[in-house]
């Protein structure tokens, strides 16, 4: 991110948290290429890592939290759904 994109993320963040939000801990696309990286796995866009994030909050359980190993688990399902649907 340049300065610019860093300063609105620094601001959103403190307006959210002026609100009530915990923000501490933000995702971004970056954390799923990493992912992908990681495992040798294909590479996704950012809207296709987006789906990853509505994946994982769909599946989101509250005891556990939002973690690397659930946002691994999501982007697999990700890959099957994408798999699958290239096939029909």
């Amino acid at each position: 991110m340049n300065g610019l994109d860093v300063k609105i993320v620094e601001f959103a963040r403190e307006l959210l948290k002026s609100h009530g939000y915990f923000v501490d801990n933000l995702w971004h696309v970056d954390d799923i290429h990493f992912i992908c990286d990681q495992k040798n796995l294909p590479n996704i866009t950012n809207n296709e890592a987006m789906e990853v994030f509505i994946i994982a909050n769909e599946q989101f359980e509250g005891e556990t939290g939002l973690g690397w190993p659930q946002l691994e688990n999501a982007l697999s399902c990700y890959l099957r759904r994408k798999a699958l649907m290239a096939n029909d």
